[in-house]
C-alpha cells in the first residue's frame, strides 16, 4: 500500500479534477440562475475549450484499495503528462478569472461616462452658463456676444467678476473712439469709419480732447501679453475681462473685443482663424475684405496669412481657415471657451462633449470643436476600455457594441482632422510667425491708420 506509482498519483489527480470541476460547474449555475433577473448585461457563452476548472490540486498518499492499480510507464513520459496537465490548469484558470471579472462588470455595470470632478455648485453653473449660450444660438434669447464673453469669464471665476465695470470699460473705449472720429473729421455713420476707429482704439496712442476740460486725455494701445500668451501662469490672461482690466492681451481676447465693440455700435465684422491664432476682418462696400491683426496693430494681406507656411489647399477648401464667421458661429466659439475653461480645472468629461457637439451644429467646420470632441472621445474610451480589460477593437464590435460605438465615433473625428488639411503648427514656428508680422508692422508705423483704410476703401 506504500508503493504507490506515480501513475496512481496521476490517475488520483484526474478523478480529483473531476470532481472539482463538476462542483464548480454547479455552483456556477446557481449563481447565474440567482441574479438572472437583475438588468445586467448578458454574459458571453462560454464555449467548451474554455470551461472553469478546479484550482490546481496537491496530491497525496492514497490508502483506498478500491483504486487499481495500472501499469508503470516510462517515468520521463509521465513527468511530460504532468507538466502538459498543470500548464492545461493554469491556462484554464486564467480564463475562468477572464470570465468571471466581465461577470463582475456585468453585474455592476458598465459606467459609460466619466463621472465629473466638479462640485455640485460648480457644475451647476457651468450647465446654466451653457444653457444660456445654447440659448442664443437656438433663437430663444437675443445673440448678445458682450454678454456671452462675460459669462464664459464669470462661470470660471466662480461669479467674482462685476458686470456694472465690464460693461463701462465698453462704453468708454467706444466713446473714445467716437471723439477721436470727430476730432480727426471724419463721420461716424459710415460704417468703415467705424470699422477703423475701433480698431485705433486698441492699437494706437490717441490724444483726445475732452468736450468742457482744459487738457486732453491720452488713450493708450493696448499689448500683446508676451510673459502670458498662453495662459500657462494664469488662465484668465487670455479673458477679455483681463485684457480690460490689464491691456493686455492675445490673439483671442484681442479680436472677441473689437467684435465687441463693433457689436456695441452696430458695426459689421468677422472672426477669422489662421493656425493657432484668430483675428478680426470686415468687407467695404466693395466687398474687398481687410485682415486686422490686433495683437500689433497691423493690416495683413491674405498673402502674408497664409505664408505662415501651415495652411494647406485642403484646409482652405474644408474652410477651416480664413473664412470669416457668422454671429452664431461666434457664439458657438464661446462654447469652446467654457468648455475649455472646465476642462482645465476638471478634465474631460460628458460636459466638454455637449459642448463640442452643441457648438458643432452651428459651426460645423470648427476646427476647435472637433479637436475638442476627439479628446472628449478618446478619454471616454479609454475609461471605458479600461473596465473590460481593453480587448481587441473585434472582440469589442461583438461582446460590447455600445464602447465598440465609442470607439468608431472617435475615430470618425480623428478621420475629420486628418482630411480637413489641419497640420499643426509647433508653438516655435508660431512664434517666428509673429515676430515677422512685427517687423512688417514697423512698414506702417509711419502711416496713419485712418488715412490708410479709409482711402484704402474709396
Amino acid at each position: 500500500m506504500n508503493k504507490i506509482t506515480i501513475e496512481k498519483i496521476h490517475m488520483q489527480n484526474r478523478i480529483s479534477w473531476r470532481l472539482h470541476f463538476l462542483f464548480f460547474c454547479f455552483m456556477f449555475f446557481r449563481l447565474s440562475c440567482n441574479i438572472s433577473y437583475g438588468q445586467i448585461p448578458v454574459i458571453p457563452t462560454i464555449q467548451p475549450a474554455t470551461m472553469p476548472t478546479a484550482p490546481a490540486y496537491t496530491p497525496r498518499t492514497n490508502n483506498s484499495p478500491n483504486v487499481p492499480n495500472y501499469p508503470v510507464q516510462n517515468q520521463k513520459n509521465q513527468l511530460d503528462m504532468y507538466e502538459q496537465d498543470r500548464r492545461m490548469i493554469e491556462r484554464r484558470d486564467a480564463e475562468v478569472k477572464k470570465t468571471l471579472n466581465q461577470y463582475s462588470v456585468g453585474r455592476n455595470g458598465i459606467q459609460y461616462n466619466i463621472p465629473s470632478k466638479a462640485d455640485r455648485q460648480t457644475a451647476e453653473s457651468y450647465l446654466k452658463a451653457a444653457k444660456l449660450l445654447n440659448s442664443m444660438l437656438n433663437g430663444t434669447i437675443p445673440i448678445s456676444l458682450k454678454d456671452a464673453v462675460f459669462i464664459v469669464d464669470n462661470t470660471f471665476t466662480r461669479g467674482k467678476l462685476d458686470y456694472s465695470k465690464y460693461n463701462k470699460a465698453i462704453e468708454n473705449l467706444v466713446t473714445i473712439a467716437k471723439l477721436a472720429t470727430k476730432q480727426d473729421g471724419y463721420h461716424w455713420n459710415d460704417p468703415i469709419t467705424r470699422n477703423t476707429m475701433l480698431f485705433r482704439v486698441m492699437a494706437d496712442t490717441l490724444k483726445i480732447k475732452i468736450p468742457n476740460k482744459e487738457k486732453p486725455i491720452t488713450s493708450y494701445p493696448m499689448r500683446y501679453n508676451y510673459a502670458d500668451y498662453n495662459g500657462a501662469n494664469d488662465w484668465m490672461s487670455m479673458s477679455v475681462s483681463k485684457l480690460l482690466a490689464t491691456q493686455k492681451g492675445q490673439c483671442h481676447s484681442m479680436p472677441l473685443l473689437y467684435l465687441i465693440l463693433c457689436e456695441a455700435t452696430n458695426t459689421e465684422a468677422s472672426l477669422a482663424y489662421s493656425p493657432r491664432h484668430s483675428y478680426a476682418k470686415f468687407k467695404d462696400q466693395t466687398g474687398k475684405w481687410y485682415n486686422l491683426e490686433l495683437t500689433n496693430g497691423y493690416v495683413m494681406s491674405d498673402a502674408l496669412i497664409i505664408g505662415s507656411g501651415f495652411i494647406t489647399a485642403d484646409a482652405l477648401k474644408s474652410k477651416i481657415y480664413m473664412e470669416p464667421q457668422n454671429r452664431k458661429e461666434v457664439i458657438a466659439e464661446c462654447l469652446n471657451d467654457l468648455a475649455s475653461n472646465y476642462v482645465h480645472d476638471f478634465g474631460y468629461d460628458g460636459f466638454a462633449l455637449q459642448c463640442a457637439d452643441s457648438a458643432l451644429k452651428y459651426a460645423p467646420n470648427s476646427l476647435r470643436s472637433m479637436s475638442m470632441k476627439a479628446n472628449c472621445m478618446t478619454d471616454q474610451f479609454e475609461y471605458v476600455a479600461n473596465q473590460v480589460g481593453r480587448p481587441h477593437p473585434d472582440t469589442l464590435k461583438i461582446h460590447y457594441p455600445k464602447i465598440y460605438k465609442i470607439y468608431e465615433e472617435r475615430n470618425k473625428t480623428y478621420r475629420w482632422l486628418d482630411e480637413c488639411g489641419y497640420r499643426e503648427m509647433p508653438e516655435e514656428a508660431y512664434n517666428k510667425w509673429l515676430d515677422f508680422i512685427g517687423r512688417e508692422k514697423e512698414k506702417q508705423e509711419k502711416q496713419d491708420k485712418t488715412r490708410f483704410l479709409i482711402q484704402s476703401t474709396k
